[in-house]
């Protein structure tokens, strides 16, 4: 009997502690958190890396695109596996996994594109070998704004206007 009872508070704890993680990881305010406590850990610009998950999900873990982008950052699975060898299906749907992704790629892109935002941005949005296509042959300066280059392609231009211009 009292054994039967000890599993039963154990089972009890263990089920509010899983509850409040859950909580605490999916909570709109931790994943704020989380969102500019990763930019700073890849040595990101918050506020942009802030805007770019903003903008992409509206802080919301389990979006889906109709690309079929998954989660706070809104990565395909193909950049998944990219940016991490290792990387699992379903796991895009977990904040902390997502926004560690999602960086990388960011500081991946940085490095590619000069550390020229509007670049980065692009290449976030549009995809690394359409920008490429697009700049071909050009000499890239980190303090240019590029944005003009992409006003014919009217989301990514839009998308690089509102996390930039919100500086």
């Amino acid at each position: 009997m009292a054994k039967t009872k000890a599993a039963k508070q154990t089972f009890i704890l263990i089920c509010v502690f899983l509850l409040l993680a859950l909580i605490l990881v999916f909570n709109p305010i931790s994943v704020r958190l989380m969102t500019v406590g990763m930019a700073v850990y890849y040595d990101l610009d918050p506020g942009i890396f802030y805007r770019l998950i903003r903008a992409e999900s509206s802080f919301r873990s389990f979006a889906i695109s109709p690309q079929r982008a998954i989660g706070l950052g809104q990565m395909i699975e193909s950049t998944a596996y990219y940016v991490h060898k290792k990387h699992k299906r379903g796991w895009l749907f977990v904040p902390f996994y997502n926004l560690r992704l999602s960086a990388k790629y960011i500081k991946y892109l940085q490095k590619r594109y000069d550390n020229n935002w509007s670049l980065v941005l692009a290449a976030y949005n549009w995809g690394e070998t359409n920008v490429d296509r697009r700049i071909k042959g050009m000499e890239i300066d980190p303090k240019k704004d590029y944005r003009e280059r992409f006003r014919d392609i009217r989301e990514t231009y839009q998308y690089i206007d509102k996390i930039l211009k919100q500086k």
